[in-house]
């Protein structure tokens, strides 16, 4: 009988953290919202004060599709007022579409809809997702710490060119040095699978099932039935060589069975029997998950070009 009034006891506090951790979920998810309308009004009326008024003071990193990283306040505010003074915004609008609860911290996965209008009279319908990372203070305060973007579909980049912004080296990780070097060897292997052109595996080695991929110029891709079949797309050789691949780390925060990861690549290609040429570089902002054995898997990744 005491087995099982203990049993019961137990099932009881699970429901109640459980029902505690809805209600902080959906707290948030509403301050999230109300932060949303507040920058599409922003956006509306030409004011960068709004978003950066919620930026983290110490270590802010935004990283804008098609822009290389920006790692001060200075540079990011200025990157946005170039990108509000060069275009004329019409509409703009954010959805939350998940919000994830780790420790201290706050990932937010979303869509966007912007319509503009830039200074050659050229439209542009920009559609996709964002991936943001809050710090929640003492005072339930929300600090934005990064945010990520990149479009669902293919767009002209070359819109962006004009904006210019400070040129910096990529930050050093400041954080136990056996989870950076857990997650070197985890870039090494992915670095190693892409050259070699073994998409499955790719996929199956390092997202989790129940993982979220967002990457370029494609919508959101939720679970592993998503995820697979397009890493076995996207990395069939297809006439390509990659002829160097590096992927570094900057910043890492450690959190209890998670990291958030802020990665940067660099991708030499040719084809052609090498007549043909290209780099690419790009960064992602990534959430790793320890599995039941203790292995970090991507649970949430996006990724954009520069």
């Amino acid at each position: 009988m005491k087995k099982r009034y203990v049993t019961i006891l137990v099932l009881f506090l699970a429901f109640l953290d459980l029902q505690s951790q809805v209600e902080n979920i959906n707290e948030v998810k509403e301050k999230l919202t109300v932060i949303n309308n507040q920058i599409s009004e922003s956006f509306l009326h030409n004011d960068s004060n709004i978003i950066m008024k919620y930026y983290d003071e110490k270590e802010p990193v935004c990283m804008p599709e098609y822009h290389n990283a920006l790692y001060t306040k200075q540079d990011i505010k200025s990157y946005y007022e170039q990108w509000l003074s060069n275009f004329k915004i019409n509409d703009y609008k954010r959805s939350i579409y998940e919000v994830q609860l780790i420790e201290n911290y706050v990932v937010e996965i979303g869509t966007f809809n912007v319509n503009a209008v830039g200074k050659s009279d050229v439209s542009l319908a920009y559609e996709g997702k964002y991936m943001n990372v809050w710090k929640a203070l003492k005072n339930k305060k929300l600090v934005l710490v990064s945010e990520i973007w990149g479009a669902d579909k293919a767009i002209d980049g070359s819109q962006f060119l004009v904006i210019k912004t400070n040129s910096i080296k990529i930050p050093k990780s400041k954080i136990n040095q056996s989870i950076e070097e857990e997650i070197y060897k985890r870039n090494e292997r992915i670095a190693e699978l892409v050259k070699n052109r073994e998409g499955e595996k790719h996929a199956a080695e390092f997202f989790t099932k129940d993982a979220i991929y967002l990457t370029y110029d494609t919508p959101m891709l939720i679970g592993m039935d998503n995820i697979k079949p397009y890493f076995v797309e996207h990395e069939k050789p297809n006439g390509v060589s990659i002829d160097s691949l590096s992927i570094k780390a900057s910043r890492i925060i450690p959190l209890k069975n998670y990291s958030i990861e802020y990665g940067y690549y660099f991708v030499d290609v040719s084809w052609d029997n090498k007549k043909g040429k290209a780099s690419v570089s790009g960064k992602s902002v990534n959430l790793w998950k320890r599995d039941e054995n203790g292995i970090l898997m991507l649970y949430r990744q996006m990724v954009n070009h520069n």
